[in-house]
């Protein structure tokens, strides 16, 4: 038992030696023990002793030597849902499972009757329900005056609460495995798709629009940024990061989660959407919205195994002083409300109170831990905003969702300029992948620039510092062996501070803002690069314009 736990004082009949034995184990567990033999009882004993019995927080259970029941105190039987009567004069191996039966009679049993106690160990007990209890016990032997054994006492607790939050734990273990894993594989795709989108890129500067493969080459392209696109949400949802808000449209969010829940969810459930025209950004951490969207979207999916609708919503509603009476965590003013709902089961009111519970679940096995709505909760919490729930059982549910929006931002969400920057500076590029440095060195040929392609970081530094002026840019990848790219970019900044730098990455969650901005580079660009990104880009930093817009995208 848990030796922090309040102490519980215990009187306990029987011979000198079985007394001691008791109170030795009993003590080395904090429980106190007032011997009491027979010639010592007093009505005051007693009355302390039923009090004790009657409040102590753990489970005491007294069986007979063949394990029926004589007698249990509250805490047992709440753990076991029997009232008293029905649970005395049954044997205790009634209501344990078959296989901690098992591990009692060929292990525990044995040990009891050699030391005169069991050890702590494990077991479930099956409450009245059916379902099992998890919890912590440990038995003595109690020995009438002539020393014979002739009742077991047994005190148990009950470890519902940390078995949980083991389960809990495991969960975020897999779930961070699970991230990495899936970035890992997402960036070893991500150079693969990089060569492809690439020379699909340059096939489309040599091939005229009159030629019958034009076609054909448009729709590779267009195959290619859609895995682009899909990689790049991968890559954010298996970022383990510190998280930074800045300025996003939730319009944009919501098209990426719905293509990667479309693939995930059964044909059974039709997903109807409906987003307002008008584009005001929040101030969020746009990984945070994604995994708010993917957890209410599941629970709703779990809510419908029959099938139904899922449907998502989002507008901009304005809240006045007498709006906000309902959210005490709001303020007057301005919110994007996206709400999300399902036909399916829907809640009781007892379920409606408890479901940000973190240990609350009514989710089945292999549905998950029951975390998600207590994860939206605190992540609503963290950004200014509130959640709302209407659920009737058997009629669905909707969730609705309040973000503050952004003070003073407000407009139509920025597009990339249709027409490809070229110039005609030099550039140092440098990438580790061979094919890679090869493509894109002809791809920023192909706009005008002069490229020197190298793929050896330290070669790359060697050839700069040889002849600084030479170049007007570099461009490296980041993660390369012998020298990265944060490194190389210092060492070219501490030579020529006004050079500008471009680092390219598939892991975009290797940085903060600040981070980049202290190591002196200009722009941040995802993997796999698209030209007309990497040529906006290029001509920003060559031109100075790499503030605000320094951490780049897809």
């Amino acid at each position: 038992m848990n030796r922090d736990s309040d102490r519980t004082v215990l009187v306990v009949h029987g011979d000198e030696q079985s007394l001691a034995r008791a109170r030795r184990l009993l003590e080395s567990e904090g429980i106190h023990v007032e011997e009491q033999g027979p010639e010592r009882g007093s009505s005051d004993d007693r009355v302390r002793y039923e009090e004790l019995f009657k409040t102590s927080r753990d489970g005491i259970l007294f069986t007979d030597l063949n394990g029926r029941i004589e007698d249990a105190n509250p805490a047992f039987l709440d753990m076991v849902g029997y009232p008293l009567e029905e649970v005395c004069d049954r044997f205790e191996q009634q209501i344990t499972p078959e296989k901690w039966r098992l591990l009692e009679s060929r292990i525990v049993a044995p040990a009891l009757l050699a030391k005169g106690e069991s050890g702590e160990y494990e077991k479930e007990y099956i409450k009245k329900g059916g379902s099992r209890v998890p919890t912590q016990v440990r038995s003595w032997l109690l020995r009438n005056t002539q020393g014979e054994p002739f009742r077991k006492l047994t005190l148990v607790r009950d470890t519902s609460a940390r078995k949980s939050m083991e389960e809990q734990l495991r969960q975020a273990q897999k779930m961070e495995a699970l991230g990495t894993l899936a970035g890992g594989i997402a960036h070893d795709f991500n150079n693969v798709l990089a060569a492809i989108l690439g020379y699909i890129e340059l096939a489309r500067f040599d091939v005229d629009e009159s030629n019958p493969a034009r076609k054909s080459i448009d729709q590779i392209y267009k195959a290619s940024q859609r895995a682009r696109n899909l990689v790049g949400h991968i890559l954010s949802f298996s970022r383990q990061t510190v998280h930074e808000k800045k300025p996003v449209f939730m319009q944009q969010i919501i098209g990426e989660s719905l293509e990667l829940l479309r693939a995930s969810l059964p044909s059974t459930i039709e997903i109807k959407q409906s987003m307002t025209s008008k584009v005001y950004p929040i101030d969020a951490d746009s990984t945070q919205i994604h995994q708010i969207l993917m957890n209410l979207c599941t629970n709703a999916a779990h809510a419908m195994a029959d099938g139904g609708t899922l449907s998502i919503l989002l507008d901009v509603v304005t809240l006045n002083e007498v709006d906000v009476h309902e959210f005490i965590e709001l303020e007057p003013g301005a919110y994007m409300k996206l709400s999300v709902g399902d036909t399916g089961c829907g809640m009781n009111l007892e379920v409606k109170k408890r479901i940000f519970d973190p240990y609350f679940t009514t989710k089945g096995k292999g549905q998950g831990t029951g975390m998600g709505l207590s994860v939206v909760h605190g992540i609503l919490k963290v950004h200014g905003g509130a959640i709302r729930v209407e659920s009737e059982e058997g009629e669905g549910s909707v969730f609705h969702l309040y973000f503050p929006v952004s003070e003073g931002r407000a407009g139509e969400e920025p597009k990339v300029a249709a027409g490809l920057a070229r110039g005609q500076e030099n550039i140092l590029f440098v990438d580790d992948e061979p094919d890679l440095a090869e493509m894109v060195g002809a791809m920023l040929e192909r706009l005008g620039y002069t490229v020197t392609s190298v793929t050896d970081s330290r070669e790359a530094f060697d050839l700069f510092s040889k002849s600084p002026e030479a170049f007007d840019l570099v461009v490296t990848d980041l993660t390369m062996p012998k020298m990265t790219g944060v490194a190389l970019a210092r060492k070219v900044k501490a030579l020529r501070p006004e050079v500008p730098v471009i680092i390219c990455t598939g892991y975009s969650d290797s940085f903060s803002a600040g981070e980049v901005s202290d190591a002196g580079i200009d722009f941040l660009l995802m993997k796999p690069l698209e030209i007309r990104e990497l040529s906006a880009s290029i001509r920003n930093a060559l031109t100075g314009r790499g503030t605000d817009e320094t951490l780049s995208s897809h």
